[in-house]
Order: C-alpha cells, then structure tokens, then sequence
C-alpha cells in the first residue's frame, strides 16, 4: 500500500518521532525515507507522510506544501502533535487520511477532515537484560573516533583469553557538534574485539561516572601518542583506583609506570588477571592523589605571587 514511511528527522538518538518512525518502517517493512528527498522524487509513490508540523523548518515544510500544490504525490498523514498553523492545515487537508496519534488530536481533526482514524505510539520495545560477563571495561568518548590502534592490540588479547568481555561506551558532545547517526556507531574493529558485546551508555553525569569508575574492571583509553597527565578521563579512573589501560611514550608521566600504576597495551602479553586488575589500581589511586585541584591552586598560588 505504502511506498516508505516519510519521516522529517530520521536519527533516532535525537527526535522521538524519529525513532517511533524507525521502528514502524521496521514492522510495516518498508524503506524510512527522509521528508525532503521524497519531496523531491519524481517517483514518490504513496507515502505515509508521519510528522509533527511543528518541528518542519520553514524549507521543509515549504517544500512539503509545494509537492503537494503541484500534485506530485499522494500521501496518509499520521500526526503527532498540531500546532495550529496554516501550513499544518494545508497538509493536513491534502492528506488522503490522517492517522491521529491520539483522541485529542483526531478530535480536533473530524471536523476538517473527512477521514480521521485514532491510532496510538507503541512504548519502547523490552530488551532483554544484558548477559553477565567475566570482565566490563569502560571507555569515553563519540564511539566512532574511539582509536582503533590500541584496539587491535587489545583483540588481541582478548582472543586468547577465555574470560568473556564487555565494553561499555560513554558518549560525550564538544561544544558545537551534534549528535548525528555516526556518533553512535562503532567501528568494525572495535565491535570484533569484543564479539558484538558493546554497550552505550550515552552522556553520564559527574556522579554516574564515578559510580561506574567504583564498578567496572578496567578503564580503556588510547591516545595519538600517549597518556599525557592532563588526560583527565584516566587521572578520574586512577583516583577512583580503577585501573587504567592505556599506551605510554617518552611524554607520559614517570608515575605513570607500566605493570605498577598502569597498564600500557604495547607491553601486555596477556589481559591482566583480577588480582593484577586490582593491584594496579590501588597502586593508581596512590599516585593520582598527589593531583588535586587542591594541590593544583597551591601551585598557582605559589607562582602567582
């Protein structure tokens, strides 16, 4: 019947409609095509059009409006939301049906509208609880510029150990970038090396970081050179006596010291057994206690002087 299911926002990690039209596409299969291309096509099909007027940019919902003047294509509307204006009550009146997300908005479509269905928005799908593992290693930063160098080294490890893994990503956005689609992805090598078993946890507070710096096995960071005492992820797992894996050069600090304080993946022969796990990271949260921000105002008001 339909040709795609017509989404204006199509990244699901950032627009609710967006994932609610994802997993639609998915039941319905059918493609999930963005507004302004189908706008565009030549060959549109009927498409059902799913959207909250309200979010269009003036472009888009220009766009839409003109499409629909020049009689491009037929189209279902189902609305999430109204926001009272013209262009939504011009597609809203050019839509062959409209699927109302709810009764109050198919209550306040009937009288415009010849053809009103109430439908609703299924929740989110039930996930079953991830398996436990024997080793959870935690890492920061946009998924898909983690560097994959140290990766390698460390699939290597892990192939020859008959522990089970898990990595366990946080997500982090500088000022000015924007969460797009591949800001979620993993590369190839970094989802290979622990068998698929890859977990997002999205943006955590100060405090969910420090919970999960108390619990997980290991804190894995590689950097372009090496460890640098201004990395503050690492000094954070230190303090936190979570032991730290990372890649040292002639630059990385002299407490930082392989086998004792941390862990450099260029010397590992085998992935660290618990016991050393937890040796070294008492041995880190010792070290990083001499690097406060205490300490740090001392310095500079020392040498401020």
């Amino acid at each position: 019947m339909y040709s795609a299911i017509v989404s204006y926002h199509t990244n699901p990690y950032t627009c609710g409609v967006a994932r609610f039209n994802l997993s639609l596409a998915r039941a319905m299969e059918l493609p999930l095509v963005q507004l302004d291309g189908y706008c565009a096509s030549s060959q549109a099909g009927v498409g059902l059009v799913s959207i909250k007027v309200e979010e269009l940019q003036d472009s888009s919902a220009s766009s839409l409006i003109q499409a629909i003047r020049n009689r491009k294509f037929e189209y279902d509307l189902l609305l999430h939301g109204l926001d009272g204006s013209d262009e939504e009550r011009e597609i809203c009146g050019s839509a062959r049906r409209i699927f109302a997300a709810s009764a109050e908005i198919a209550s306040k479509l009937k009288p415009a509208h010849p053809e009103v269905v109430t439908v609703f928005a299924p929740g989110a799908p039930v996930h079953p609880l991830k398996e436990p593992v024997d080793c959870t290693l935690l890492t920061f930063g946009m998924a898909h510029k983690i560097r994959s160098e140290g990766y390698r080294r460390l699939a290597y490890l892990l192939e020859r150990d008959s522990r089970t893994f898990r990595l366990e990503i946080s997500t982090a956005l500088h000022e000015g970038g924007t969460f797009d689609e591949s800001f979620f992805t993993v590369s190839e090598e970094i989802s290979a090396a622990f068998s698929g078993n890859v977990r997002f946890l999205g943006f955590l507070t100060d405090a969910e970081v420090s919970e999960r710096l108390l619990t997980v096995d290991a804190l894995v960071a590689f950097f372009p050179s090496g460890v640098r005492e201004n990395n503050t992820t690492v000094l954070s797992a230190m303090s936190h006596g979570c032991p730290v894996i990372s890649n040292l050069d002639g630059f990385s600090p002299e407490w930082m010291a392989h086998n004792k304080t941390i862990f450099d993946i260029s010397q590992l022969v085998e992935f660290p057994q618990k016991s050393e796990l937890t040796q070294v990271g008492d041995s880190g949260r010792l070290a990083a206690s001499a690097f406060t921000f205490n300490r740090l105002a001392e310095i500079l008001t020392e040498n401020g002087r």
